[in-house]
């Protein structure tokens, strides 16, 4: 706030881990001006969480939400995950209708990713215990299911929001989609402040160092703290727009995005 103009109305948003929260940690963030809170949840299921070894109960998150509430942060939002190890239909269906209990402005239902080759950690998950195509398809159909009838607005394909939501309005071309998931804020540029961030810009993406220590030395001595990035073709450019609209929109004006792009 000392270096730019912060809107009135800015989201200053931030992602918690419930499971590290106290009151005034919370307190500390309604007075740092953060207005909207993001919760990793995963799975509320016990042995579920231990075969993740995120151990999470539910109390534990919803002490958290109250303890947002209580500080004015109304504005939650939820991740859940379907595709995790052992978890079946019922699973799935007893997690999305526990969640509605929040009552979030925002759902986020990702399907868990198994790339224990990048992520050394998910050696420890069998690939036996994992459901398979079939079953993850009807779980993600189940979820959504459960959260539109409770009156949330699909976003894009894997977004719920409450009507009132930002991100609600679906008029094609309405949100935008980054690295942080779908947004109202529909800027071309995304400035990354922090270790690690990622810039995305109209020519191309920039990452900060990733090690603190390296970050603060950089911007101590006055120099950008970026360490590497990638230019982008004007290919590269289509496919992104062409990307960024499927994932937002469902749907692309193919032609139009080919004369856009030239």
């Amino acid at each position: 706030r000392a270096r730019f103009d912060v809107a009135p109305d800015a989201e200053i948003a931030v992602e918690i881990d419930p499971r590290t929260m106290t009151p005034a940690y919370i307190a500390a963030l309604a007075d740092a001006g953060v207005n909207r809170a993001s919760i990793g949840v995963q799975e509320f299921d016990p042995d579920i969480q231990r075969r993740i070894n995120r151990i999470q109960p539910y109390e534990v998150t919803a002490q958290v939400v109250d303890w947002l509430r209580e500080e004015g942060i109304d504005n939650i939002n939820l991740d859940l995950m379907y595709g995790l190890p052992k978890q079946t239909l019922r699973h799935v269906e007893v997690m999305t209708a526990r969640s509605l209990a929040f009552k979030a402005s925002r759902i986020a239902l990702f399907g868990y990713a198994h790339v224990p080759w990048m992520k050394t950690h998910q050696k420890l998950i069998r690939d036996e215990d994992l459901p398979g195509l079939e079953e993850r398809w009807q779980q993600a159909q189940r979820a959504a299911e459960i959260l539109l009838d409770a009156g949330y607005v699909r976003v894009g394909f894997d977004h719920f929001a409450l009507p009132d939501d930002a991100i609600a309005d679906v008029e094609p071309g309405s949100i935008a989609r980054n690295f942080q998931g779908y947004t109202a804020d529909t800027a071309e540029t995304l400035i990354g402040f922090g270790a690690s961030a990622i810039s995305s810009l109209r020519q191309g993406y920039a990452q900060n160092a990733a090690s603190l220590p390296t970050y603060a030395e950089s911007v101590a001595e006055g120099l950008l703290p970026v360490r590497r990035g990638i230019e982008l073709t004007a290919d590269d450019k289509l496919r992104r727009h062409v990307i960024e609209r499927v994932m937002c929109d469902l749907r692309i004006d193919v032609g139009r995005a080919c004369t856009e792009h030239g």
